[in-house]
């Protein structure tokens, strides 16, 4: 009986990796994220400890594999959990109107001063997912009649998730579509799109990540805007001291470049 415990024990042990232990000082290993980071194509020591930690669990129970140098080896030969895996890490969570206070807030508050300007209405969608955030907000700029003078950019940092909004652009009325780009763009890399933008949506992606990573994304985010352009985060998401990026508060989780 005793022998039978102790090897059940070591199984539990095996299942929980130690490379990602669940204690809060535990640490990752470093090589072996590297390894899986450049198989599955994700920068991922941007990401969270606590997130990697919980997502590589569930992905590594599903797939079997034993421990991470296991499924890097798998993930290279199988597609399906490649792909399985990175959109378990980049946790592309989205739907329409999501969060509808905040397009309520866009509309009511924030989208009329910036459609009062001549001019071009430069949109990026920072994570932008399957394309749901920019199709509702071509919606609202189509009601207020400032669709036609606008450019919306939807960029994102998986490619499958950029190949199924272009597949629900198809969709949509010519008049749409014809103001929509799409672009993959990893956001950690702190470059944004040339040119300078009127509203920038990055909601829900910077809460994944490591604080240094995101203090760096929220800066190229605020210099990618121009004077008096807005930056919406998620509901979630805030910037606790936006004076020295030139961000004042403009709304609940909304911050309007000054300088």
């Amino acid at each position: 009986m005793r022998r039978d415990l102790k090897a059940a024990a070591f199984r539990v042990d095996q299942f929980k990796v130690p490379q990602i232990a669940a204690g809060p000082a535990a640490s990752i290993d470093a090589p072996a994220l590297a390894a899986l980071g450049r198989a599955c194509g994700l920068p991922l020591a941007a990401f969270r400890e606590e997130h990697l930690r919980k997502q590589l669990r569930g992905v590594l129970a599903a797939s079997g594999s034993g421990a991470i140098a296991g499924l890097t080896e798998r993930v290279q030969t199988d597609p399906r959990l490649r792909e399985r895996l990175r959109a378990a890490i980049a946790n592309s969570v989205t739907g329409p109107l999501r969060d509808p206070r905040q397009f309520e807030l866009l509309e009511e508050e924030l989208l009329p001063p910036l459609l009062q300007r001549s001019g071009t209405l430069r949109v990026w969608s920072a994570g932008c997912s399957d394309g749901s955030e920019i199709f509702d907000l071509a919606r609202l700029l189509d009601g207020a009649g400032a669709l036609e003078r606008s450019y919306l950019l939807g960029s994102d940092l998986l490619q499958e998730n950029l190949d199924k909004a272009r597949r629900a652009a198809a969709a949509k009325p010519p008049e749409l579509r014809s103001r929509l780009r799409w672009e993959r763009r990893d956001l950690t890399a702190g470059r944004p799109p040339s040119g300078t933008w009127s509203l920038i949506l990055c909601r829900n992606v910077a809460i994944y990540m490591r604080s240094e990573v995101r203090d760096r994304l929220h800066a190229m985010l605020a210099e990618a805007l121009g004077r008096g352009g807005v930056l919406m985060l998620g509901r979630s998401e805030r910037i606790r001291d936006p004076r020295p990026l030139g961000l004042v508060p403009a709304g609940p989780h909304a911050y309007r470049r000054q300088s």
